[in-house]
């Protein structure tokens, strides 16, 4: 009987847990920040069609990586081989962007 009451405990609780864990994983954080990542990438003159894939990471930062930290999108373009990366606050603030690899964008860093 205790292994249904805490199974029980559990599938109450799951959703809740879910919930708040949803806006912290990188597929919510995709979805979240899909207008900031799209707004960065038309302002840089790169059409849609020329994105290949976007992988969106959590970064964690210290300690208490559970509510510091911030995400990265890897923008992978057919034009190139590198990325387009998008440093992001957890809010979805963009606070640095620059390519990778022979990726080039006019007046951006290239690293």
């Amino acid at each position: 009987m205790l292994f249904r009451v805490l199974a029980f405990a559990c599938l109450i609780s799951l959703p809740a847990a879910a919930s708040l864990l949803a806006a912290s994983t990188p597929a919510a954080a995709a979805l979240q920040c899909e207008a900031q990542i799209n707004e960065s990438l038309a302002g840089m003159s790169i059409p849609q069609d020329d994105v290949k894939s976007v992988r969106v990471m959590r970064r964690g930062k210290g300690a208490k990586s559970a509510t510091n930290y911030t995400w990265d999108a890897w923008v992978r373009r057919n034009s190139c081989s590198g990325y387009v990366m998008i440093h992001m606050t957890r809010t979805c603030m963009i606070q640095q962007v620059y390519t990778t690899g022979d990726c080039r964008v006019d007046g951006m860093q290239r690293y």
